[in-house]
């Protein structure tokens, strides 16, 4: 049997649609492994770096292009048993600038004392290093701060009893928006309405 050019024409396509795709997928995780190298577990047992290389691999992936652009260098994420300061107090992390240059070494304590750290707080702790480290890279201008004591107001409403008996309770305004204001209803001047007691 004879193929015709028109059958195998479609079948050319998608192999090289497939190879293509292929590529892209391999080059973006390729781009993304690039970064997981300079990660290096010191501690733990093999459940433990696993569970930590998970938590730690976003925000590697996140942080360093951003950091790359701003012209600073992370050589290695080193994640070690403890860590501790001058005067002997423990670390939870340590950031380490090499003879002067854009060049760093983060340093991330497994344990803080006799407790380990679950894998999110040391992915959190890096987050905080890698964050730093781009905002003395960048030149940043404030353009507002919030005072955590005025984000929250409360109101208060006289506690006299209703009809009811019932006390009114003063509420956060941060609540409900529908609850910002208290309204104090007067009582009706001609008296109960429908044979309602006072």
């Amino acid at each position: 049997m004879r193929s015709y050019p028109t059958e195998v024409a479609p079948m050319m396509i998608v192999v090289v649609v497939a190879l293509v795709l292929a590529i892209v997928v391999s080059r973006l995780l390729n781009h993304c492994r690039s970064r997981i190298p300079r990660l290096r577990m010191l501690t733990g047992s093999p459940p433990q770096r696993a569970a930590l290389r998970a938590a730690l691999a976003p925000v590697v992936c996140e942080f360093l292009p951003l950091l790359e652009r701003a012209g600073q260098e992370v050589r290695a994420i080193v994640v070690v048993p403890t860590l501790s300061g001058s005067g002997g107090e423990p670390l939870a992390a340590e950031l380490e600038q090499l003879s002067g240059s854009s060049a760093f070494i983060v340093r991330l304590a497994h344990r803080l004392g006799s407790t380990v750290r679950q894998p999110d707080e040391v992915a959190g702790a890096l987050a905080e290093d890698l964050l730093y480290l781009y905002r003395h890279a960048v030149p940043v201008t404030v353009v507002r701060q919030t005072d955590a004591s005025a984000s929250v107001h409360t109101t208060t409403t006289p506690k006299a009893a209703g009809r009811n008996g019932l006390v009114a309770v003063p509420r956060h305004a941060t609540q409900n928006e529908a609850e910002e204001t208290a309204i104090a209803f007067k009582p009706n001047p001609l008296g109960p309405r429908n044979g309602q007691g006072a």
